[in-house]
């Protein structure tokens, strides 16, 4: 078997290859992906040239972390069929045991997971109405100028952005990829040092797959993340507040000094539709923003309730 040492740093490296493979990214130039948000988050950002990524909601929000756990089990039973060696039945306890603390525990852990979610849906009915109330606005950005700074800060190693995945047959094909590369990975080493180095994986592929995996009843969002893992406890320094629907969200910030690479602006379709694109218009110029090469808009939804 191979030597103890380095088997959590190669772990490591080789889930970035494969999240890279699996995980489905956007390259193609000029693509635009949209942001839907309220008029203070939208002057927020605006104020001080800041993409704003919240706390992922699945640390407490039980919905999402409910849907993936059951992904998770699904896949380990399927697995569980074809293999029944003693390597096999650590490596399966070892995986419980990360989920079940994951469940219980994340926050005290130290890993942390901020993210900024964008859609492909540049004008949607539920979109508008489940995160910008019907009154906010639809930032368009130009994707690939934003996913290169985004993904330059703070360590590039530690960003991920892609597609959210809806399918749950692709999810768990997804989730037993990564399973069976870790898989193929340990059995070079000793029990004690895969036992040692598999928590602290897991709580990374568990994260990872938490933040890209939806049910399948959230497809017309047609969802975007672009997520920030830090896994050291170190980020309390760079986190921020604010206040949104009546609780405290905290926050960091991807700056880009200048201003922010908004190419559209789509107004909510419960505005005030000239009153709100006089402000907008005025408020952008105000700021240095080329209004020749910034449209704004009002959604066309028809949003009743």
């Amino acid at each position: 078997m191979a030597k103890s040492g380095g088997l959590a740093e190669a772990l490591e490296w080789q889930f970035r290859n494969e999240v890279d493979k699996q995980i489905r990214k956007t390259h193609e130039s000029g693509q635009t992906l949209y942001h839907y948000t309220s008029l203070q988050s939208l002057m927020g950002m605006i104020e001080t040239n800041n993409l704003w990524m919240s706390k992922g909601n699945f640390l407490n929000d039980s919905s999402e972390l409910i849907y993936f756990s059951n992904v998770l089990k699904s896949v380990v039973g399927k697995m569980e069929i074809q293999r029944e060696t003693e390597l096999w039945q650590l490596f399966i306890r070892e995986l419980e045991g990360s989920m079940k603390r994951f469940l219980e525990g994340i926050e005290g852990s130290g890993f942390e997971v901020y993210i900024f979610s964008l859609s492909y849906s540049p004008d949607s009915l539920a979109l508008w109405y489940n995160y910008a109330k019907g009154e906010g606005y639809n930032l368009g950005f130009d994707a690939e100028e934003l996913l290169q700074k985004a993904s330059a800060f703070p360590d590039e190693s530690d960003v991920l952005h892609g597609l959210v995945v809806y399918d749950r047959q692709e999810q768990e094909l997804i989730l037993m990829n990564f399973l069976i590369e870790t898989f193929k990975r340990v059995v070079q080493y000793e029990p004690g040092d895969i036992k040692k180095a598999l928590p602290r994986h897991f709580l990374s592929v568990i994260a990872t797959c938490a933040i890209f995996f939806k049910d399948p009843a959230f497809k017309s969002e047609e969802e975007y993340r672009i997520a920030y893992k830090n896994t050291s406890g170190t980020m309390h320094s760079a986190v921020r507040f604010r206040a949104q629907n009546g609780v405290i969200i905290p926050f960091i910030t991807v700056d880009f000094e200048e201003r922010l690479p908004i190419s559209h602006i789509t107004i909510g379709p419960k505005n005030n539709i000239d009153i709100a694109k006089r402000g907008i218009e005025h408020y952008l110029k105000s700021k240095g923003y080329n209004m020749k090469s910034l449209s704004i808009n009002k959604s066309v939804a028809a949003l009743r309730y």
